[in-house]
């Protein structure tokens, strides 16, 4: 064991001369992975308050939630509401800026959704609906929200 120990020591000096060469990965890997950590956090409660806004949102303008974060097998839904004959998917985004938020939502998350939404209804065929449609809901730091209806169609 001790040999290999010197290996290592002899790995981390510069050219034999003694010189340590400082071991930046080590140290830099706890506080990054607190970091990350830290700020996963805080971006999960920001999506929970951001999502409860949507849901207060929705609620004021006559909307009925039915789910919130609904996991399927294929993938979650953020919210699951209705009003009248439509049933609507929305998915929620916090980002910095309205931008990021709008554009966060790629391809590949589309097809998620609307895999997971196929699920839903699967699992609940007692909902009645005339109209499915997908919304989105983004939220940027100084606390602006957007809405864009029906954004994700099945070609």
């Amino acid at each position: 064991m001790e040999k290999s120990g010197n290996m290592i020591d002899k790995m981390l000096t510069q050219n034999g001369l003694g010189h340590k060469i400082p071991n930046k990965v080590v140290a830099k890997q706890k506080p990054t992975f607190l970091q990350k950590q830290q700020s996963g956090r805080v971006a999960y409660t920001q999506g929970i308050a951001a999502e409860e806004q949507t849901c207060h949102w929705l609620e004021q303008e006559g909307w009925t939630v039915l789910l919130r974060r609904a996991r399927t097998r294929r993938g979650e839904i953020d919210i699951v509401a209705s009003k009248a004959a439509v049933l609507c998917f929305v998915e929620v985004k916090k980002r910095r800026s309205i931008e990021e938020a709008l554009i966060s939502l790629q391809p590949a998350q589309q097809r998620r959704l609307f895999r997971a939404a196929e699920c839903l209804l699967q699992k609940h065929p007692y909902w009645h609906y005339e109209e499915i449609r997908f919304d989105l809901f983004v939220f940027d730091d100084v606390g602006r929200m957007e809405r864009l209806e029906d954004i994700i169609r099945q070609t």
